[in-house]
C-alpha cells in the first residue's frame, strides 16, 4: 500500500467533508487564491525504531490545521465546535491510495487554538516487515498499528 502524505491528506478530506461540509481541504498550505474555511495537513515529524519479531515502526507526526475568516466575531466558538467534532470522528478514519484501503488510527490527538487557527495534532503509527521498506511511499506491507 501506498503511504504518503498527500493521500493522507486526500483520504482525511473525503472522511471530514460530511461533518464539516463547505471546508476546503488543501495539500500545501501555501496555495494561492485559497478563501478560509480551509484545512491542510503538514508533516510533523517522522521516525523508524526496530520492534520484536523483525519488524519496524514508522511513527509520523502530523498537524491538521483549519482555518476561518480571522474577523468572525464568533471565531473562538466555531474553532472550538470543530475541535469538537474532530474529536469525535479521529480516532479512526478510512484510507486509501487508490488502490487498497485501510483504517488508520489517529494517536495521541491534541487541539490547539490560537489566533492563526485551529492545530489538531495527532501521530499515525505504521508497521512494516523492513525498516528500508518504511521509508518508501510504495510498500505492500505497510499496516496500520494494531491491524
Amino acid at each position: 500500500m501506498n503511504f504518503t502524505v498527500t493521500t493522507i491528506a486526500r483520504s482525511l478530506a473525503a472522511h471530514l467533508a460530511p461533518v464539516l461540509p463547505g471546508v476546503q481541504m488543501l495539500e500545501d498550505p501555501a496555495q494561492q487564491g485559497v478563501e478560509p474555511p480551509c484545512m491542510f495537513l503538514q508533516q510533523r515529524y517522522s521516525n523508524i525504531k526496530p520492534h520484536p519479531g523483525g519488524r519496524w515502526l514508522r511513527t509520523i507526526g502530523v498537524d491538521l490545521t483549519y482555518l476561518l475568516d480571522y474577523n468572525l466575531p464568533d471565531l473562538q466558538q466555531q474553532y472550538s465546535s470543530a475541535a469538537d467534532t474532530l474529536d469525535l470522528c479521529m480516532e479512526v478514519f478510512p484510507y486509501t491510495d487508490g488502490t487498497d484501503t485501510a483504517l488508520l488510527r489517529a494517536y495521541d490527538r491534541k487541539t490547539d487554538i490560537d489566533s492563526d487557527g485551529l492545530h489538531y495534532k495527532f501521530e499515525l503509527r505504521i508497521f512494516c516487515g523492513k525498516a528500508r521498506r518504511c521509508c518508501k511511499d510504495a510498500d505492500p506491507e505497510h499496516r496500520s498499528e494494531g491491524g
